[in-house]
């Protein structure tokens, strides 16, 4: 875990609803698999999960269509170092030379460590950084933009960098105030950043609506987990009733940020970011994987962005890389899918 964070996630009391209590243990149920559209996967993430949707959505480009980012930064920044992770990527990106990391995305690319880049031409980003952001430089975004703009169409890119806000994922209503720098990370700026996120991954969308608690499902990890990937026991999926009949659907893959798993915050990242009532009028699915908290080497849950699994943690080979992957597999039937012979549902008795 980033030294400079350790001071900051300071784990406070906070008041979570009976449903989100009830929901918090580790779950033996199967991911299911639904009926996909063809290039209709995207991802987004805050914090961590915003280096890690970078990181999947650069490595994955021919199965990843889009990406949305909420303070984050260039991709392989951290060039595996905590340290620099720290200092050049989170405080000073001013030092970041661009064309470095281009040409060091270009080499994996050469070398079979990711996707070809020519896939990423046509995909759609949306990058977001606070103004009074204070643990990760908003500039570190802008650094994002151009070194997207070597692969993607400018047109497809959408940098916000004017809303008022701290560190962390901006929402209508719900959170702290929007210059409240805490957990649960989640602050309350009338600004709906899930609904910016997926309207820039899918263009013109139907009115946001209730999201149906019902439609929450949690699911086992630990098929997809491996010693070194620091997963959580159980991860969680939205499934709209449609989905849920087998009528086509998109997916969507939304990622909490350091000290936002279910340790530090329950569930309230999943039922308040703000996906579900986007997702449930608009037939998405939302998948919501869950790092795990190890006290020797990730204390607070955060994705890795800066080698904490290993040497290969930004490309296809990374630990958490590859179970990411499985789940989006599994979700669009393109792994382990359950036999025609079983009835269609979220999560499958194992």
């Amino acid at each position: 875990m980033i030294k400079l964070l350790l001071t900051l996630f300071v784990l406070q009391a906070i008041s979570v609803s009976t449903y989100a209590s009830s929901h918090l243990q580790g779950s033996n149920t199967r991911l299911g698999s639904y009926s996909i559209e063809a290039k209709s996967t995207t991802i987004s993430g805050i914090s961590s999960g915003a280096f890690m949707a970078t990181q999947m959505e650069i490595a994955f480009s021919r199965t990843i269509f889009g990406a949305g980012t909420i303070a984050g930064g260039i991709y392989g920044c951290a060039e595996g170092s905590s340290q620099t992770a720290q200092t050049t990527c989170m405080a000073l990106p001013k030092n970041i030379q661009v064309p470095k990391y281009i040409n060091q995305a270009k080499k994996l690319a050469e070398s079979g460590q990711i996707d070809d880049l020519k896939y990423l031409a046509d995909h759609r980003l949306y990058i977001f950084a606070g103004t009074k952001d204070t643990l990760v430089n908003p500039l570190g975004s802008t650094k994002l933009k151009e070194f997207y703009k070597d692969f993607v169409d400018a047109i497809n890119i959408q940098l916000t960098n004017q809303v008022e806000a701290v560190h962390g994922f901006p929402t209508l209503e719900y959170g702290n105030p929007c210059n409240v720098q805490t957990t649960p990370w989640i602050i309350n700026c009338g600004f709906d950043t899930a609904g910016e996120i997926l309207k820039t991954m899918y263009g013109e969308l139907q009115p946001r609506g209730e999201a149906v608690k019902s439609h929450l499902h949690q699911f086992s990890q630990e098929e997809f987990a491996t010693s070194d990937s620091s997963l959580y026991a159980s991860g969680w999926i939205y499934v709209p009733s449609a989905c849920e009949q087998g009528e086509s659907c998109k997916l969507h893959v939304a990622l909490h940020g350091c000290a936002m798993n279910p340790d530090s915050i329950k569930d309230q990242f999943v039922l308040h970011a703000g996906y579900n009532e986007w997702a449930e009028t608009n037939q998405i699915i939302i998948l919501y994987p869950q790092a795990e908290k190890i006290r020797a080497t990730n204390p607070y849950g955060c994705w890795d962005w800066y080698g904490y699994t290993g040497k290969n943690y930004a490309t296809r080979n990374g630990p958490q890389m590859i179970a990411l992957k499985m789940m989006i597999d599994r979700v669009s039937s393109q792994h382990s899918a359950p036999s025609a012979s079983k009835k269609r549902q979220c999560c499958m008795a194992d």
